[in-house]
C-alpha cells in the first residue's frame, strides 16, 4: 500500500522508527517529551496489550499481553511532562485497570498513582477507561481523598445483559456494574461516570437490549458512548450472523438519546456550584475549561489555556455548560 510507510511490530522497531524520524531539535529516545497542542493535557501511557479475551475484540491477538512501564520509568515521564509545563496527565493503556500485574508487585494502578502523587507540584491526575472490575476500593479510596485525582471515570458496561455478557466474555454481569456505579455515586461526590456500551452484538435480542437501555436509566452514569457493533475477523464473535443494520442503527439511536438525557441530568444541579477548572484554549473569543469530574465549561471571556481557576456554574441547558470566572487564572 503505497501510503503505507513502515510496518512496525515491537516496542524495540517503533523506538528506532521514532529515533530515526525525530526532528533534531526534539532529541531522540523514548524520554523525549511529546508536544500535545496547547500543552494543557498530556497523555502518558502506562499500559499496553491486553489479556481479556472479549469475543469481538481483535486486540489481544495484535496488541499482545498486558504490559507495564516499570513505575520508575513512569515517574520519570510524569515529571518530564510536569517540567514541561502540563497541569493535567491522562494515564492510558489498552487496559489500565491491568496495570502492574505483570511486574510482580502489589497494588496495581492505585499503588501506581500513590507514587505519582509523591511528585510535588501543582497539577491533577486523570484516568481513562477503566474495566468495571479494576474499580477497587483502593482506587476509590484515592478518588475520596485525593484531590488532584480526577473524579471521572469512564467505566465500560458494552450490554446490561447477562446472557450478552456471557457471549461476549465480559468477567462481570448487570448486577455487578450496577452497584458499582450506585456505590461510586454515593461514596465519590459528584463523579462524573461514563459508559461504552455496544449495541448490536449479533446474539442480542430485543430483551437484551432493553435490559440495558433499563440499566442505563436507572445508573447514575453521566455520559454514555454507544458504538455499533462490527464484526472483526479472527474473533469468536465474527463467526456469528450479524443483526440487521438498520435495527442496530435504531438501537444505537436511542442509546444515544437516553445518553443526552443522563448527561443533562447529571449537569442540572451544578447551576450555581463553584468549581475548580483548568482552562483550555479559547474559541471565538470565548473561553473554555474543564472540571475534574469532566464538565467542559464555556466562560463568558477569552483567558489564557492551562490555568487553574474557580468558575460558577450559570447554566446547562441542552447538556452544554456556561459559567463565569470567579478567581482569576493562576
Amino acid at each position: 500500500m503505497p501510503e503505507v510507510d513502515a510496518v512496525l511490530d515491537s516496542a524495540e522497531a517503533l523506538e528506532r522508527f521514532i529515533e530515526s524520524h525525530a526532528p533534531s531539535k526534539q532529541g531522540g529516545g523514548p524520554g523525549r517529551v511529546p508536544c500535545f497542542g496547547d500543552r494543557t493535557r498530556a497523555l502518558l501511557k502506562v499500559q499496553e496489550g491486553c489479556d481479556f479475551p472479549c469475543a469481538y475484540c481483535i486486540v489481544p491477538s495484535v496488541r499482545g499481553p498486558s504490559r507495564s512501564v516499570a513505575p520508575e520509568q513512569v515517574v520519570r515521564d510524569f515529571s518530564a511532562l510536569l517540567d514541561a509545563g502540563y497541569k493535567e496527565v491522562v494515564l492510558t493503556g489498552i487496559n489500565t485497570g491491568e496495570y502492574g500485574k505483570d511486574l510482580g508487585r502489589g497494588g496495581g494502578l492505585p499503588a501506581l498513582l500513590e507514587v505519582l502523587f509523591r511528585v510535588p507540584g501543582r497539577y491533577r491526575i486523570r484516568l481513562n477507561s477503566v474495566e468495571p472490575r479494576a474499580v477497587t476500593p483502593a482506587l476509590t479510596s484515592l478518588m475520596q481523598g485525593e484531590p488532584r485525582l480526577c473524579r471521572h471515570l469512564q467505566i465500560p458496561l458494552q450490554s446490561g445483559s447477562d446472557p450478552v455478557l456471557v457471549r461476549m466474555r465480559r468477567n462481570y454481569r448487570a448486577g455487578f456494574y450496577r452497584e458499582l456505579v450506585q456505590r461510586l455515586a454515593s461514596e465519590v461526590p459528584g463523579i462524573g461516570m461514563g459508559a461504552d456500551v455496544l449495541v448490536g452484538f449479533p446474539t442480542e435480542t430485543p430483551e437484551d437490549f432493553e435490559a440495558t437501555l433499563a440499566l442505563l436509566a436507572e445508573s447514575p452514569l453521566a455520559f454514555v458512548h454507544a458504538f455499533s457493533y462490527s464484526s472483526r475477523p479472527g474473533t469468536p464473535a465474527g463467526r456469528l450472523p450479524a443483526l440487521s443494520p438498520r435495527i442496530v442503527s435504531e438501537r444505537a439511536r436511542r442509546v444515544r438519546a437516553l445518553g443526552q438525557e443522563k448527561k443533562e441530568a447529571f449537569l442540572r444541579p451544578f447551576i450555581g456550584a463553584e468549581m475548580e477548572a483548568l482552562t483550555l484554549v479559547s474559541e471565538g473569543g470565548r473561553g473554555r475549561a474543564l472540571t475534574g469530574n469532566f464538565l467542559d465549561v464555556t466562560i463568558d471571556e477569552a483567558v489564557a489555556p492551562n490555568r487553574f481557576v474557580r468558575l460558577k456554574i450559570l447554566d446547562t441547558s441542552g447538556g452544554k455548560v456556561g459559567g463565569s470566572l470567579v478567581t482569576r487564572p493562576e
